[in-house]
């Protein structure tokens, strides 16, 4: 072999694996891209994620608040018929009081009128017989 020739077959090897490397950089670089476009597609699907998540969170906030003043009313008027409760009892006991006083009034009334009866008179012996 001669120099020239031998020289010129380790440049046509040197083409080659510098076209490969060129091929395969421009394969890894893809491979990369489509890498990136993946990972991007991930992120903005988590950011979409916690966004909804934020929606949810305030509206469930908004519920929690909601439920909270219903129990401040529910206990409000809890107590407001408790105390009615209480009125309603006291009243009833006045009733049962009054009833009974007017009861005995109705006694006091009614035992003059069934008292002892007017005394009869003695009879007198007949006069002239």
């Amino acid at each position: 072999m001669n120099p020239k020739s031998h020289v010129v077959g380790l440049v046509a090897v040197l083409a080659l694996v510098l076209a490969a490397c060129a091929g395969g950089n421009g394969q890894v670089a893809s491979e990369r891209d489509t890498e990136v476009t993946d990972l991007r597609r991930q992120v903005e699907s988590l950011r979409s994620q916690v966004a909804a998540k934020d929606q949810e969170a305030k509206r469930l906030a908004a519920e929690l608040a909601a439920a909270k003043k219903l129990e401040t009313q529910i206990s409000a008027l809890e107590e407001r018929l408790r105390l009615m409760q209480d009125m309603v009892m006291a009243k009833d006991e006045q009733v049962a009081r009054l009833e009974v006083q007017l009861e005995a009034a109705n006694a006091k009334k009614a035992a003059p009128a069934k008292g002892p009866a007017k005394k009869a008179m003695p009879e007198t012996p007949a006069k002239g017989k």
